[in-house]
């Protein structure tokens, strides 16, 4: 049986949830995955990580193209089971039209609630939205129309609780590769701290991308109510807009370090420089729908984690972490100071995340349970 894997944009970052979910199924299924090129190639993250099948699709986003464009693209998919990663229309929409035509078996893959930044619109601004929109059918004016849809398909795959009780299905959580994501020789993060000149600091480690329902400006906030000068705030990857306006804020300056993005290989020995990991996620809708993938590998690295008590993130944290309620820095600021003065016990929460983690949340685990629902159809 061949899976075909379909994303909505082949330089999205949900290439990167896709890759990892075609690599769970390897040997055991034949795997492939499409997506539509709009003109920027293959996400400069995941290029060459696999044999990605690249449709040209220039005006996909726009009507009348759309449909001329996205029966190329399911003309490019051969799969006998097709995942639509996220709900969006070049993804659910064409895998449902070859389902009627080929009879194939679809399933959604759901890592967030794509339509919860529209939903939260006044009726104003949607009516807005749709009047400057509604010949995008790319935009998430469509979100609601395609999650419609869902229902249509054979199995709903999600992440987390609040998108199985919307969409119904089973949740998978991505997995990290605890063999990969674990403590690394002392020297490998002594050689970082000399580089970045982070000896003698105490380090909050993020790795990967900000962005603002991500929660890192609590954690800078939390610093500052702190005062202490032997605290840095480290952010491992790009310097985009976000990390840019958070250097611009005299107050929480002083303690923030920016590495710029570094090769993936090298992102454990990053982690390792944590001694903590803090994922303070928000509430909004969009944050109450996720599960960061990062706070798996904080557990594999054994890192004392503390996190808000948004989506799933009190459950994954049980018995190995520390929680504190959104957007309030200064509990926020009790948990750091109170985790980074107790090491011994730190090191002990650490330990209990590794565990739970290789228990749970590994990569074994994740291939397993997704092996079985996709060989069940």
């Amino acid at each position: 049986m061949k899976v075909s894997f379909l994303v909505p944009d082949i330089n999205s970052s949900a290439l990167g949830a896709a890759t990892g979910l075609a690599r769970h199924l390897m040997p055991e299924f034949e795997t492939e995955i499409v997506g539509p090129d709009l003109g920027h190639g293959v996400c400069p993250m995941y290029r060459g990580a696999f044999p990605y099948t690249v449709v040209p699709a220039l005006r996909i986003y726009r009507f009348p193209e759309y449909f001329r464009e996205s029966r190329e693209l399911a003309r490019a998919v051969t799969g006998d089971v097709i995942i639509a990663v996220k709900a969006a229309a070049s993804t659910i929409p064409v895998a449902l039209r070859l389902k009627r035509e080929r009879g194939v078996k679809v399933v959604a893959y759901l890592d967030e609630w794509d339509g919860a930044l529209y939903h939260r619109l006044s009726a104003s601004e949607k009516i807005s939205r749709w009047l400057h929109h509604a010949h995008h059918p790319l935009d998430d004016v469509y979100y609601p129309l395609v999650e419609k849809q869902i229902p249509q398909c054979d199995l709903v795959i999600s992440t987390t609780t609040f998108l199985q009780n919307k969409f119904g299905g089973e949740i998978v959580h991505m997995g990290v590769n605890t063999d990969w994501f674990k403590p690394q020789p002392p020297e490998a993060t002594a050689a970082l701290r000399k580089q970045f000149g982070l000896d003698g600091k105490k380090l909050i480690v993020f790795g990967g991308v900000v962005r603002p329902h991500k929660g890192i400006e609590l954690i800078l906030d939390a610093l500052v109510q702190l005062s202490r000068d032997n605290i840095r705030f480290v952010i491992v990857g790009p310097k985009n807009v976000h990390v840019e306006e958070l250097f611009r804020n005299p107050a929480r300056l002083p303690f923030l370090v920016a590495t710029g993005p570094q090769p993936k290989n090298k992102m454990p020995q990053f982690l390792d420089l944590a001694d903590l990991c803090v994922l303070p996620l928000d509430q909004s809708l969009l944050a109450q729908s996720q599960m960061p993938c990062k706070i798996f590998e904080a557990m594999a690295m054994a890192k004392p984690v503390i996190a808000t008590d948004i989506s799933d993130l009190p459950l994954v944290v049980k018995g190995c972490g520390r929680l504190v309620p959104a957007n309030h820095a200064g509990a926020l600021a009790d948990a750091i100071a109170d985790v980074l003065d107790h090491p011994d016990e730190s090191a002990k929460m650490g330990m209990a995340a590794r565990e739970k983690c290789i228990r749970e949340y590994s990569c074994a685990t994740t291939r397993a349970k997704l092996q079985q629902l996709i060989g069940g159809l």
